[in-house]
């Protein structure tokens, strides 16, 4: 028998530092993702924050670009 493997193209991870994936504003990322996109993300819990695996690069630019903006906000 040969066991097959789902590979997937990944065009990049970020972690948030400082974050969980139960963090509201967070959250708010995820469901306006879905929203304007309806794709998945894959989330899981990283070293030191909540880490995001995009299979898109725009995504992963966009989120990068709004995190940006956010951390330099505070």
């Amino acid at each position: 028998m040969v066991k097959r493997r789902k590979e997937e193209d990944i065009a990049g991870v970020l972690e948030f530092a400082g974050r969980t994936k139960d963090d509201p504003e967070f959250v708010e990322w995820m469901a306006e993702h879905r929203a304007q996109n309806g794709g998945k993300l894959r989330v899981s819990q990283g070293g030191t924050g909540v880490r995001v695996m995009f299979s898109k690069e725009a995504d992963m630019a966009f989120w990068k670009a709004r995190a940006d903006r956010l951390a330099k906000g505070k």
